[in-house]
């Protein structure tokens, strides 16, 4: 009986643990906010009611787009003066591969040139911690991690990494772009794109590339994310972009999200 007993209440106990746990990932959770232009932006994750991860990006405020600086002074991009780091909310952590996000806004674009020389953000979002992504050195200083690629399966299809002296980066890492972009077309030009990152062997970032003007004339837009055949990180990871902009704020989603295995 005393078996009985101890075991109705530990089931008992582990029910209301468990019903605290989906009441603590109900809705949505918010970063907290970091200034952008004349404005903010914060990150943020949602869950439905029975705590399945529903979507998680950022949002940012239409005087974001204002007072941007006009010349990272160097003609270049991509040198981090003008970036803006969010951490995402420890819900996020716990579900998704994703550690926390930085915003690079290059004024003169960057290489290569002509391409992606319109003035456009960087949206990373990084599998890896800031410490570590801090430690990535310049290409000229120590081309190794750069060099160690992961294998093709961790990749979407059509994916390529262009010439690593121009594609390598400190801080970030080295970029992989999809060869079927408008814009990597006979007369195509850049309005957005999707790319991938990586260093010493590991998938470390996606990033949403896309134009000022594009983003600013946003009203509702969405796009399907390229997905590899394999993850290196288990959790939950997107397969939809989408933008919206109402009530004087733009909303960055990534969303429709699946869990799937490392391996």
């Amino acid at each position: 009986m005393k078996r009985i007993i101890l075991l109705s209440v530990t089931l008992t106990f582990l029910t209301i643990l468990s019903c605290c746990k989906k009441d603590a990932v109900r809705g949505i959770y918010n970063s907290g906010k970091a200034t952008m232009g004349a404005g903010t932006v914060y990150s943020w994750v949602n869950f439905d009611k029975n705590s399945n991860p529903l979507s998680f990006g950022l949002t940012l405020n239409d005087a974001a787009l204002t007072n941007l600086p006009v010349s990272n002074n160097n003609n270049s991009g991509h040198n981090h003066h003008n970036s803006i780091e969010l951490t995402l909310p420890s819900e996020a952590n716990l579900i998704t591969p994703f550690n926390h996000i930085v915003i690079d806004w290059n004024p003169d674009g960057h290489e290569p040139k002509p391409i992606y020389a319109a003035p456009h953000f960087d949206f990373h979002f990084y599998m890896m911690t800031s410490a570590d992504r801090k430690k990535i050195p310049s290409y000229a200083q120590d081309s190794t991690g750069f060099s160690n690629r992961p294998s093709s399966e961790y990749f979407p299809p059509n994916y390529f990494n262009p010439p690593l002296v121009v594609s390598s980066d400190p801080q970030m890492g080295t970029h992989w772009v999809d060869a079927n972009s408008p814009e990597l077309q006979p007369g195509g030009v850049f309005t957005e794109t999707f790319v991938y990152g990586s260093f010493n062997g590991k998938v470390n970032f996606i990033e949403p590339m896309i134009t000022y003007d594009f983003f600013k004339n946003i009203t509702e837009w969405s796009r399907t994310i390229p997905q590899p055949a394999k993850v290196q990180l288990s959790g939950y990871y997107p397969t939809k972009l989408s933008i919206s902009h109402l009530n004087g704020e733009y909303i960055l989603s990534l969303e429709d999200l699946i869990y799937r295995e490392a391996n």
